[in-house]
């Protein structure tokens, strides 16, 4: 992790977010941040002033008076905000973490960050550019439960590390041809929307793969292209030493763990993997057949009662990314270690090779991975107005032709 610095906030007052959509994630994120000490809801931007006044009546916050590309110009700007959490369809996000990082604000940004490795390496060339924070919100890395397991296979535990299984599969994700999530001019498909939980955790444990076999199932909900709604992955470390292997989609009801396979035992982070509150730690006692369990209750965090109910399971976990990311501004942390920025960048790639595999792709695949590839390094050296105007020439500004879609 390349830890830059920036100037530490001021610790006795609170982290001002700014919330950038108003869709069902940005309120359950709302109501982690109103859950947290230390932290105030200064400002939202919807698609409409209607959008964002109703969503400051829930959650509170000074709502934009603007609409569309101009309200979340409105919030970059804001100066009482500190941080601005985007939680828009993963098209708009590459163009919205530039547009905050030019305005001088920190970012967290919900996964996926970007589309693919291309927008990944432009976005983190901004942010360092820049000096400010930019995490990508794989909050898994920063729940109590998924941090204890990771330190139980990093001290040895288990013995030696073998093997990493991962799964993250329900059923009854309905393909809606009018939903973010079945269209592919969206950058919908379960590969950037589920599978990239347990693939970050693959190379969160195992480091940069030797080989990535990936194969699945598609559909194409739209005339636009495909989106992938299942998938295995098959990957190799270390000379093939270590492997990880990591099934996600749409179509089955799968086991929803995470298992680090060690010469003495195995880790298993319970399900939900993803938002994990149980550790059961097997060892072998002396021979085979002969094992001894324990397992590791994490409480769950608690739900604000006066606001409204939670969209997504386990929601109230937020709690911990909020944490993770309040610890790196006091510290004048550029980096977080919820998700470093070479992660995202590793991750995203791994992403653009599974998506092939499947042959998966998106407008934005052809434009600005092309451009990258010509320029190489020229990326660390852009300035931020530079990377702007890259953004708006390679249509990274398509997301306005979808209105914003907030989730």
């Amino acid at each position: 992790m390349q830890n830059g610095a920036t100037s530490p906030l001021t610790s006795g007052r609170p982290v001002r977010w700014g919330i950038l959509g108003t869709g069902r994630i940005a309120r359950d994120f709302s109501a982690a941040i109103i859950a947290s000490a230390g932290h105030e809801l200064a400002a939202v931007a919807g698609r409409s002033p209607a959008s964002a006044a109703d969503f400051s009546r829930a959650y509170g916050g000074r709502p934009t008076i603007a609409s569309g590309d101009c309200a979340y110009a409105e919030l970059a700007r804001a100066e009482d905000v500190d941080i601005v959490y985007i939680a828009t369809v993963q098209l708009c996000h590459a163009e919205q973490i530039l547009l905050c990082l030019a305005a001088g604000k920190h970012v967290l940004c919900e996964k996926p960050m970007c589309m693919n490795g291309a927008e990944a390496r432009m976005v983190v060339a901004a942010a360092r550019k820049a000096g400010r924070l930019l995490v990508e919100g794989h909050w898994t890395h920063g729940w109590p439960a998924a941090v204890e397991a990771t330190r139980l296979v990093r001290e040895g535990a288990i013995g030696e590390l073998l093997s990493f299984h991962s799964d993250f599969s329900f059923p009854n994700v309905p393909l809606d041809p009018q939903d973010t999530h079945s269209q592919n001019e969206a950058g919908g498909g379960a590969s950037l929307l589920v599978g990239v939980y347990p693939m970050s955790m693959a190379l969160r444990t195992l480091g940069a793969p030797d080989s990535i076999h990936a194969f699945g199932t598609s559909a194409r909900p739209t005339p636009h292209g495909a989106v992938d709604t299942s998938c295995q992955v098959s990957l190799s470390f270390n000379g093939g030493k270590q492997s990880a292997v990591v099934t996600y989609g749409w179509l089955g009801e799968g086991a929803q763990e995470s298992v680090w396979v060690g010469t003495k035992g195995r880790v298993v982070l319970c399900n939900p993997a993803h938002a994990p509150t149980l550790i059961r730690l097997t060892l072998q006692a002396g021979k085979r057949g002969k094992y001894t369990t324990t397992e590791q209750n994490f409480p769950m965090p608690s739900h604000p009662l006066h606001l409204p109910p939670l969209t997504f399971p386990h929601s109230e976990g937020f709690v911990y990314e909020i944490k993770a990311v309040e610890n790196a501004l006091r510290a004048g942390q550029t980096e977080c270690f919820i998700m470093p920025l070479d992660d995202s960048v590793q991750l995203a790639e791994a992403m653009d090779l599974i998506r092939k595999q499947l042959g998966i792709s998106y407008d934005q695949d052809t434009r600005l991975h092309q451009l990258s590839a010509a320029l190489g390094p020229w990326w660390q050296r852009a300035g931020l107005a530079t990377l702007l105007g890259v953004a708006a020439a390679t249509g990274l500004a398509l997301g306005a032709a979808l209105g914003r879609r907030a989730r």
